[in-house]
């Protein structure tokens, strides 16, 4: 073969070869300018801490562990919200339960009956004591329907504010609503036949003085512990209420009359209106 020839040919060959090369390294993506190189890295609070490589992997499972992470979160919110409405309405129910214990005739419920007692009525209404004071036995029936219908309606009343997470404000009001009722009943009744009732019934219907301040208008109008308090400026009192309603009422510049019985007898004194400076306690006693 001519030599000449033969130095083209290799020249040619080796020509296409270094093209090929050149064309192959020139087409390789750069990992680091293209992003297919995924390694990252991250590092701790502490800026000697090592370098540790996060594969596309371990993203995905940060990304779940954070979604369970925010998951209990909420669940732990949700549950603290329960507990808050819980201890809401158990410190509405213990409101609602004091309320029975207060001294307040307005919120008086009926005790239990004693399954040993063998005159239950003694506990609820005594009827019999009605009868025996002369009442007529159809009026004192009628007396006794009434008082159990009431009590019944107490009964309801305060499961339903247990059961509907009431107020003490609304629960107040629905107990005025029934004490409304004998209200109107006592307009009705005579004061003798009032007194009867309240005490057939088991309801405070006489103020026993307990102590008296001696510089007060009792102490020095002569009122003495143990006596009862029968009327205030010409109003019959049956309970402390009815003798805070009255020493409050009228003028402060008014003299009235106060009405005590005292072993069997009844006394009768005059003072200015206003507090009497007294302790009491209201009491249920045979008229």
């Amino acid at each position: 073969m001519n030599k000449p020839l033969f130095f083209i040919i290799l020249i040619l060959v080796i020509g296409v070869v270094v093209g090929v090369f050149i064309k192959s390294d020139h087409d390789s993506p750069d990992l680091e300018k293209t992003g297919l190189n995924q390694s990252t890295t991250i590092e701790t609070g502490d800026q000697n801490a090592t370098k540790y490589p996060v594969t596309e992997n371990g993203s995905v499972e940060i990304r779940k562990l954070n979604q369970l992470l925010n998951k209990e979160i909420r669940a732990r919110q949700a549950l603290e919200q329960k507990l808050e409405t819980l201890n809401r309405q158990m410190a509405n129910l213990e409101t609602i339960m004091q309320s029975f214990n207060e001294a307040d005739d307005s919120e008086r419920v009926a005790n239990d009956v004693n399954p040993d007692d063998s005159d239950p009525d003694d506990k609820w209404f005594n009827e019999q004591a009605l009868i025996e004071s002369g009442m007529a036995s159809s009026q004192a029936l009628e007396l006794k329907v009434f008082f159990e219908q009431l009590e019944l309606e107490r009964l309801y009343l305060r499961d339903q504010s247990i059961r509907e997470d009431w107020d003490r404000a609304k629960y107040r009001e629905a107990l005025q609503t029934l004490a409304n009722q004998e209200d109107d009943l006592r307009n009705r009744l005579s004061e003798s036949e009032y007194d009867e009732y309240l005490f057939a019934s088991g309801q405070t219907n006489r103020v026993v003085v307990t102590s008296v301040l001696a510089s007060a208008q009792a102490g020095t109008a002569g009122i003495m512990s143990g006596d009862q308090i029968i009327r205030y400026d010409n109003q019959r009192i049956y309970n402390g209420f009815d003798l805070r309603e009255a020493t409050a009422g009228g003028s402060i510049d008014d003299t009235v009359a106060l009405e005590v019985e005292r072993d069997g007898e009844t006394l009768q004194f005059y003072l200015p209106r206003g507090p009497l400076g007294i302790r009491m306690n209201s009491v249920s006693v045979a008229p």
